[in-house]
């Protein structure tokens, strides 16, 4: 019989030689130091997911972008309880009533590094408001007040007042109690737009039933015809008693 002796060779890493000679300490091999490649998209960096196009970000998201040529314009109403202009007026924000004067702001930007010789804006005035003052023309028809601004500097901005009364009750919806109109305007340069809009609220009163004077006269009627022959019957009794 044949003897058949198979041979096992074990070999241990560098390591685990070291240990086992006891006489070295091992190394630690350093691990790769993966380098961090900054998201982009198209070769323009990306923050938080939103790409910036030659803008600086702005806090609590988004990017303040100025790139030559544009127009920006903002609409703001002013708040009844406080004389401050604020972007929007909702539902349950302090509401205008019926012949009220709302006042508007609107400020035309320019956030170029050139001047913009002439700059169109064109503000919608919304139902339930007569208009009262503002700059350029209105026409009553279309409900659109329109006028220019000359000369805007780069990086200047030009403020604007628009007034308008609130129209009488009768002309608001009797199913609503409140409604709430949208104002829009809009600046045009170029072939550059940019439009903007202004929410406000209007409560209607409330109006207590008047009492008709007949109502009243019957009423009183009523009472005294009740009364008499109460004192009529008491009357009877007492001769009776006698």
């Amino acid at each position: 019989m044949a003897l058949t002796i198979i041979t096992i060779t074990m070999s241990l890493s560098p390591t685990a030689q070291a240990y086992a000679a006891g006489n070295e300490v091992p190394t630690p091999t350093p691990e790769k130091v993966i380098e961090e490649q900054e998201e982009t998209k198209g070769g323009i960096p990306i923050y938080g997911g939103s790409p910036i196009y030659g803008g600086s970000p702005v806090y609590g998201g988004g990017t303040e972008v100025t790139r030559e040529g544009e127009i920006l314009v903002d609409k703001m109403v002013k708040n009844p309880a406080t004389g401050t202009f604020v972007d929007h007026l909702g539902p349950t924000d302090p509401k205008y009533r019926p012949l009220d004067i709302v006042v508007f702001q609107i400020k035309v930007n320019n956030p170029g590094d050139e001047e913009l010789n002439v700059v169109e804006v064109v503000d919608l005035l919304p139902d339930f408001l007569d208009f009262m003052t503002g700059p350029g023309n209105f026409n009553k028809e279309s409900r659109k007040l329109t006028f220019k601004v000359e000369g805007l500097k780069n990086g200047e901005t030009k403020n604007y007042e628009i007034k308008a009364r609130i129209s009488h009750q009768s002309t608001f919806p009797e199913e609503k109690n409140v409604v709430c109109p949208v104002n829009i305007v809009e600046a045009v340069f170029g072939d550059k737009t940019d439009r903007d809009e202004s929410q406000f609220c209007i409560e209607k009163e409330m109006i207590a039933p008047e009492v008709p004077e007949a109502g009243a006269e019957s009423m009183i009627s009523a009472l005294l015809i009740g009364v008499i022959p109460a004192g009529l019957y008491l009357r009877k009794k007492s001769y009776r008693q006698i």
